[in-house]
């Protein structure tokens, strides 16, 4: 078995966080036109007391002040995961920006697309 391996139980619980979490910011965060805001993975704790979140926001121009916007909800994302799942403990939910250099790396490539 792998070391960094999740138990089942949890491995599902962080699969039903970024589906509802991704919802969540479709519908409540606040973003430019052309901006595209992933949730790329969510990092749970053993003991499930804490979420990390990580979010892709492409393209990176204006990504910081989204992101800033973002970080903002993390209370309202936990009282809403909190409607939305039976559980009893919802965990603390943190937002971290993700891949800001993959991004730039798709960037370049979709210039080099849009040059040919």
């Amino acid at each position: 078995m792998a070391e960094n391996k999740m138990p089942y139980q949890q491995e599902r619980f962080a699969s039903f966080l970024r589906k509802e979490i991704a919802g969540f910011l479709q519908q409540n965060a606040p973003h430019d036109e052309g901006t595209f805001i992933s949730v790329t993975r969510v990092i749970t704790r053993e003991r499930s007391d804490k979420a990390e979140v990580l979010i892709s926001i492409f393209p990176g121009k204006n990504a910081a002040a989204i992101f800033h916007n973002i970080k903002r909800m993390e209370k309202s994302a936990r009282k809403y995961i909190a409607f939305r799942s039976r559980r009893q403990f919802i965990p603390l939910i943190k937002f971290v920006l993700y891949g800001e250099d993959k991004s730039m790396d798709l960037e370049k490539l979709l210039e080099k697309v849009k040059n040919k």
